[in-house]
Parts: C-alpha cells; structure tokens; sequence
C-alpha cells in the first residue's frame, strides 16, 4: 500500500492524464470538424478559434484529482 503522500501524487497523475486524453479527443473533434467545414467552404478564422479546445489548468487538474479520491475514499 502506498503512504499518503504517493496515492496524492499518482491521484493527479491520474487526473492530469485524464485532463490530457480528454483534451486530444476535442482536438481530434476539431481538426474533422474544420476538415468538414473546408469541404463545404465554411472555413474561417472565427471558426477555427471557436474549434479549439480550452487548455486545462491546475486547478482542473486539482478538481479531477479529488473527484478520483472521494472514490478512493468510498469503502
């Protein structure tokens, strides 16, 4: 069993690869979507901007990290 201090640190690696895999999926989202929008002639800068995903935090990181521990937590 890990002390206290690992089962923090693996919590927000965890969160923090949560946070990531989730963010390439909107990625992926938004390059077919912008893809989609060429093909029909739809494409400009305004949408190209509404398409990006918004970076994550640290404070995103933080909230994940605990939503992970009250599970955890649960016995």
């Amino acid at each position: 069993m890990s002390n206290p201090y690992e089962l923090r640190f693996n919590l927000l690696e965890m969160a923090q690869g949560y946070l990531k895999d989730e963010q390439e999926r909107k990625s992926n989202f938004s390059y077919q979507a912008w893809d989609l929008a060429i093909e029909n002639g739809k494409a400009n800068m305004e949408l190209w901007n509404d398409l990006q995903p918004k970076s994550f935090t640290i404070e995103d990181i933080k909230k994940k990290a605990t939503e992970l521990y009250e599970f955890v937590e649960k016995r």
